[in-house]
């Protein structure tokens, strides 16, 4: 209780107390699992203070009341929410729980000071959801396992649907036994249905997988099938198998299958198969094992066998099948026994035999025999083949046509009704002997003058007896009664006694003598003339070139053959005698015409003559004598040991022995031929030939004494063929490179010779010229051309005539220097050099060309003094270090062994300028500012420049100052780079002409640029350096731009992009320049720039070591610049799409082949005259292509009044 009494300390004010009701829960909608509330918003909220909600829910079952126990479900600031989750068939009591909360002053302000809020939540409120079906059950699970039972069991479901009458249906897969026929999809079939939450499935199969599924329903209708479960009943025994079958059987073996029996659960691990004799004994094992076929083996033939089949698995054995009986087949029966020769003759035997032991099951039904023969003459008639004599029922059989004294070996089979059995052993048959047959191949074999040698062959069969004797008869085959058939046919016979075809032989067709037929003229009487045991005679002292006939019988123990035929042989013609000597009928220098007498013919006719020669040696101190014959040579000896060569060959009885040497003795000797061989020689006889022009002079040689003078000499003829020499003529003639030898005048000896005819050999004859004629053995040539090669040859001459030439002699003259090369021609001009290339002297008078002396000169001094610049190999050389814009003088002279040539014809050159010197003073002359909007001009560009968005900025420099080494500059390239971390692209302008002043467009706005400036020199002089860099400063957009532009960044600006190259350039040109070169390679990593203008020619070079650096100028700034070998434009223009595919599409390897190709069609400035050049090539082509259409026209006309002028036939 509070004192009345004011206290000296000031106490806290009480908080004021705000009363907030919340209404009531309104429930919006109720669904089987789910319900939407929503509530209206607590009313004034004091600041500081935000309201949330909480729905609060719990489950009533039945009749019971509330109870404390709820559940919060939903909190939030929302007016509505949704819960979830529900049961169907459910009553709910549900709540809403308003609270207040003070906030925090970042979100709400200032809270309110002394203020309790007080919230007044409403009354729960009731609501049910609608019943449904039941929920998902879970699968069902095992309770107990059998071999043929399982008993399942499931639970209730989490959400019966409101109904607690509920109804279960259990359904498995495979059916059990007896309920096959109601499958149900997916195969189910439906086991139990009952409010019972187990069950126990019977009739199933040991071992066997069944998947179970469970199903709840109430009223309102079925629920969903549960997930399935799987679950295996125990396994047991297999199954009793089917007993076996038959696959296949013979007469000792039986393929047997087995199908598989129903395995209840465990994998069948084997079989066993028993067999019994197909009695009542004892059943025996055949096979065990996992395979479902075997095959029994070593049974008898048509015998039956009992069979019984059981299998096993890792439970038991099964029971046996039922017993089979199977049977074999019947097998053809065994060899017959007994075989044996019963009685043998001479071309007969019988043989006989016993029915064999085992039949094989099936009766007998028929015997076969076959025979084959032993004997090498009963293999000749009949082979070594067997060959089918009999087939009955006989137990006996009797073979004819048997050939006498021959073995032969017999077999015999039996057959039943399966089939033939195996052959029995053959026995051995010889029959008797008899006498023996005809000798064959009775002929002659080989014959001379007076004998003949007859041979034959034994009898193909002795019959069966050694032959001990050979008879042979001999007789005339000439007709000498006059009376037989053919002793009116002609007579063949040969001029000079050749052997003649006697009447007694008939030719029975065109094969010749071996197909001769001979007769026995009757008055005639047969010779004996050989009896023994050898096969073969040589029949002696005969008459040459006679026919004779022959025949031959064979003798053994039994008795004689049969005569032979009569065979007819001849006796063999003799060579010819030797002729007369020869005789000389006619003398020629180099010929002499022989002739002689016709020889006697030895049994056959002369065909030709054989005539041979032989030089005579000469006899010293001894002199020919006069042409003609010289008679025979007394010494035989000495004769035959001449060396004789063939001279002639022929038919007639004379010849021409041609190619002898004139005035020299000769042998000569001649023999006949005819078809037996050569005669004898006939005696030698001597002859001399005429006189003739003398031989060839000996020992030809030539030997230059300068480079137009060669010396000759050489020796007398060998021979004058006896006539003295009286003079020697001389020629000369150009020679070629591979007979003379010479290395150097090869081009100018066949220039020399030409004009000739054609030789044999495709090559130009030689064109001879006179050099010198008289009686001297030795001359001169002179007034030749040096270094060339010449061939030279001479002859004799007497009274008879001019002799031979020698063979050619070739030598060359003493080399000279070379003449003068060709007028010098320079190319690839530069400021420091050029290259230099000159023709090759036309003369090199001997000797290659070993190297070339090249000499320059200033132009334009007080005197020439000429410097050696290049000494070497080649007609070509690269100049350098030349001072540049300055005039030279350039001469060239070859060098060969000789010496120096004389020099050639001078030729000026002047090198390029210098690139231009860089601009200096840059300054911004306007701006920057923002474009505007309608755009506005260039600053000092003729034509108009598109409006362009961006910043613009306006630039002056000062031109460079004239130079004599530096050339003029034609125009300017600007760029503006931003500096580093700047979005923004570099801007380029390339300006023509001399201004210097531009207006540079398309900067992008609030960005920093480092400008630059450099000058474009005339004439492809190439690049400036850079000047002094100049910093500028866009405006950046206004705020109201930017955010129209939604906040876009720097705008883009089209252009080559560059690298910075380089820092401040020298002060002096030479240094600027090479500061521009390597800038602009460093820029592209080491490889050639390309400039932005499209009229540039791109240089291959690489810098030198230490040309980027910068320096103040001078001489080695100079050199430098002149190696950098930068590009230039001539005049600005578009880029063709050739340009631009080197330039940016290719990639930077095939861009260089690409313009290597183009700098070879086009030369190094393609760039600007490729179009040209190919416009060019265009009109060539149409014109030659019009003088080609012209000339084929004229043609067509000319062909076309030749064939109307032309006269008819």
């Amino acid at each position: 209780m509070a004192s009345a009494t004011p206290s000296t300390t000031s106490e806290p004010a009480e908080p004021e107390v705000v009363e907030l009701v919340a209404t009531a829960l309104q429930v919006a909608r109720v669904e089987h699992r789910s319900a939407s509330f929503s509530w209206e918003p607590l009313g004034k909220v004091p600041v500081g203070f935000s309201a949330s909600y909480a729905i609060e829910l719990q489950q009533l079952d039945g009749d019971s009341n509330i109870t404390t126990n709820w559940v919060s479900v939903y909190k939030g600031d929302a007016l509505s929410c949704k819960v979830d989750e529900l049961k169907s068939g459910r009553r709910y009591a549900v709540r809403l729980v308003a609270s207040v909360e003070t906030c925090s002053e970042e979100t709400s302000g200032p809270v309110e000071e002394r203020v309790e809020v007080r919230v007044h939540n409403a009354e729960h409120v009731f609501f049910q959801t609608p019943p449904s079906i039941p929920s998902l059950l879970q699968p069902p699970a095992l309770a107990q396992r059998a071999r043929n039972a399982l008993k399942l069991k499931w639970s209730s479901p989490e959400d019966p649907g409101g109904l607690f009458e509920l109804t279960y249906v259990l359904q498995v897969s495979p059916a059990p036994q007896g309920l096959e026929d109601q499958r149900g999809q997916m195969g189910f079939v439906e086991v139990y249905r009952g409010p019972e939450r187990s069950y126990k499935v019977v009739k199933l199969q040991p071992g066997v997988r069944y998947t179970s599924r469970v199903q709840a329903i109430n009223p309102l209708g079925e629920g969903l099938f549960s997930l399935c479960s799987a679950y295996t009943t125990q396994a047991t025994v297999p199954a009793a198998p089917e007993p076996p079958v038959v696959q296949t059987a013979s007469s000792s073996t039986m393929e047997l299958a087995w199908s598989a029996p129903a395995d209840n659960g465990s994998p069948i691990t084997g079989y066993c198969l028993e067999r019994d004799e197909g009695g009542t004994g004892d059943f025996t094992l055949v096979y065990a094992g996992p395979n479902t076929n075997c095959t029994v083996k070593g049974l008898k033939p048509g015998q039956a066998y009992r069979f019984r089949l059981r299998a096993d698995n890792d439970e038991g054995k099964s029971l046996w099948s039922s017993s089979v009986a199977l049977s074999t087949g019947a097998a053809p029966p065994d060899s017959p026994v007994a075989l044996q020769v019963v009685t043998a003759g001479r071309t007969s035997a019988t043989m006989a035999w016993r029915t064999p032991d085992d039949d094989g099951g099936s009766k007998v039904v028929a015997f076969g025999v076959e025979l084959q023969a032993k004997s090498k003459a009963a293999t000749a008639c009949m082979g070594t083949e067997w060959l089918k004599i009999f087939e009955g029922e006989a137990h006996a059989c009797t073979i004819n046509s048997l050939r006498p004294g021959c073995a032969y070996r017999v077999r015999v089979r039996a057959r039943n009704a399966v089939g033939w059995g195996q052959w029995a052993l053959p026995v051995d048959l010889t029959t008797a002997a008899d006498a023996p047959e005809v000798p064959q191949s009775l002929q002659p074999a080989s014959c001379t003058p007076t004998t003949i040698v007859i041979t034959w062959a034994p009898p193909r069969h002795d019959g069966g007896s050694k032959v001990h004797t050979y008879r042979m008869e001999m007789a005339s085959a000439d007709c000498v009664c006059g009376r037989c058939p053919h002793a009116a046919a002609p007579a063949a016979a040969a001029a000079g006694g050749a052997p003649h075809l006697p009447p007694g032989l008939h030719q029975a067709g065109a094969a010749g003598a071996a197909a001769l037929r001979p007769t026995l003229c009757p008055g005639h009487t047969p010779l004996a003339v050989y009896a023994a045991e050898a096969v073969g005679a040589e029949l002696r002292h005969l008459q040459p070139g006679c026919w004779y006939i022959f025949r031959v019988q064979a003798v053994n123990q039994q008795g004689s053959s049969s005569w032979t035929d009569w065979v007819a042989g001849a006796t063999c013609a003799d060579v010819p005698t030797a002729p007369g000597p020869p005789l000389v009928a006619g003398v020629a220098p180099t010929a002499l015409m022989l002739s002689w007498q016709v020889p006697l013919a030895q049994g056959a006719p002369v065909t030709h003559y054989s005539v041979e020669a032989a030089a005579l040696p000469p006899v010293p101190g001894a002199m020919l004598g006069s042409p003609g014959g010289a008679g025979v040579l007394p010494d035989v000896r000495a004769a035959a040991a001449l060396a004789w060569k063939l001279a002639y060959r022929g038919p007639h009885p004379g010849c021409e022995v041609r190619g002898l040497e004139p005035y020299s003795a000769y042998a000569f000797r001649v023999c006949a031929h005819n078809d037996v061989g050569a005669g004898g020689w006939s005696p030698a006889v001597a002859a001399i030939t005429g006189h003739a022009a003398p031989s060839a002079p000996q020992a030809l040689s030539a030997q230059a004494a300068s480079s137009a003078k060669i010396v000759l000499c050489w020796a007398p003829p060998e021979r004058d063929y006896g006539a003295p020499v009286v003079a020697y003529t001389v020629e000369m003639a150009p020679a070629t490179t591979a007979r003379a030898g010479g290395g150097g005048a090869g081009r100018e000896a066949a220039g020399a010779g030409g004009g000739g005819g054609r030789g044999a050999g495709g090559a130009a004859a030689p064109a001879w010229s006179h050099v010198f004629t008289g009686p001297a053995c030795a001359c001169s040539a002179e007034g030749l051309a040096p270094g060339r090669a010449y061939q030279f040859r001479v002859r004799a001459a007497n009274l008879c005539g001019a002799g031979p030439f020698t063979a050619p002699v070739a030598t060359v003259t003493q080399p000279a220097p070379p003449s003068a090369p060709g007028k010098p021609v320079v190319s690839n001009r530069t400021s420091s050099g050029f290259r230099v290339r000159w023709d090759e002297p036309e003369h090199t008078y001997g000797s290659h060309v070993a190297a070339y002396v090249l000499q320059a000169a200033p132009a334009g001094g007080a005197g020439e003094e000429w410097a050696e610049v290049y000494r070497g190999p080649e007609a070509s050389a690269r100049l350098s270090g030349l001072a540049p814009a300055c005039k030279y003088l350039l001469r060239a002279a070859a060098v060969n062994a000789a010496g120096q040539g004389p020099w050639g014809e001078p030729e000026s050159a002047i090198t390029q300028l210098l690139p231009p010197l860089p601009p200096c003073e840059l300054a911004v002359a306007e701006g920057p500012a923002l474009a505007e909007p309608a755009g506005a001009e260039g600053a000092g560009e003729a034509p108009a420049a598109p409006p362009q968005e961006g910043a613009w900025v306006c630039l002056s420099w000062q031109e460079p100052e004239a130079d004599a080494t530096h050339a003029p500059a034609m125009g300017y390239e600007v760029v503006a780079t931003p500096r580093p971390g700047s979005e923004a692209s570099p801007v380029k302008l390339n300006i023509t002409g001399r201004r210097g002043e531009a207006r540079l467009e398309g900067l992008a706005p609030g960005c920093s640029y480092s400008v630059r400036v450099r000058s474009v020199g005339v004439d492809g002089t190439g690049h400036s350096g850079w000047s002094e860099e100049a910093a500028v400063q866009t405006p950046a957009l206004p705020e109201s731009e930017e955010a129209a532009a939604g906040g876009g960044g720097a705008l883009a600006v089209s252009g080559v992009t560059q690298r910075k190259g380089g820092k401040k350039a020298g002060k002096k040109g030479g240094a600027a320049g090479a500061g521009a070169g390597a800038d602009r390679m460093l820029a592209n990593g080491g490889a050639p720039s390309v400039s932005s203008d499209d009229a540039v020619s791109v240089s291959r070079e690489v810098l030198p070591a230490g040309a980027g650096g910068r320096g103040k100028g001078g001489k080695a700034a100079g050199r430098v610049a002149a190696a950098a070998n930068t590009v230039a434009a001539k005049k600005m223009r578009t880029r063709g799409f050739v340009e631009k595919l080197v330039d940016e599409k290719l990639p930077r390897g095939l861009a260089s082949c690409l313009e290597m190709l183009l700098v070879a069609c086009f030369t190094a400035d393609w760039r600007r005259c490729m179009a040209r050049h190919v416009w060019w090539y265009v009109k060539v082509l149409v014109i030659m292509f019009a003088v080609f259409g012209l000339a084929l026209m004229g043609w067509h006309l000319y062909v076309t009044d030749m064939a109307a002028s032309r006269p008819l036939p």
